[in-house]
């Protein structure tokens, strides 16, 4: 760029979000935290340096004392809250490993476990986890974990998902 320096990048304005849907007997796990009046898939922030598939099994672990394993990419959602303010999220299909599920004071208020047929069109619930729900359980087989390790970007984890 004519022997110029780039300009500094602006400070980070991208919140990353991480929700898993956990099926198990034909009904899904749903949470209502204290600050929120409508249940949602549990979900949770991403912390510094921490992968998609870590930050969403320990946010599930964190409010419902369920721990689980990573399955398909569902779905994701880029919100612009304000100008200089977006949210990225991204929710997961998880499997069971251990553990019954119960509210984790002091965020979650309550967990339940809702009959899919009840959950994906119920108004207490999120309409995002609501169609979270829907597609978790549709033919839609979501998006596998790849193979590709990042390439030559620099950077300590990387995470792909795509259609084999």
């Amino acid at each position: 760029m004519n022997g110029r320096p780039f300009p500094p990048l602006p400070a980070p304005h991208t919140r990353i979000g991480v929700g898993g849907v956990l099926l198990r007997n034909g009904h899904v796990l749903v949470n209502r935290a204290v600050y929120r009046q409508r249940f949602t898939i549990p979900s949770g922030y991403v912390e510094p340096g921490e992968t998609l598939e870590a930050a969403v099994v320990r946010e599930f672990t964190e409010e419902t004392g369920v721990s689980t394993r990573v399955g398909a990419l569902l779905l994701t959602r880029h919100k612009v809250i304000r100008p200089e303010e977006s949210d990225v999220y991204f929710a997961f299909r998880l499997h069971h490993i251990s553990g019954e599920p119960v509210a984790r004071p002091p965020e979650i208020a309550e967990v339940r476990e809702v009959a899919v047929a009840d959950a994906a069109h119920a108004p207490w619930i999120s309409s995002l986890s609501r169609l979270v729900i829907r597609l978790a359980v549709s033919r839609v087989p979501g998006w596998d974990r790849s193979s590709w390790d990042g390439g030559e970007a620099p950077g300590l984890a990387s995470e792909t998902y795509h259609l084999e």
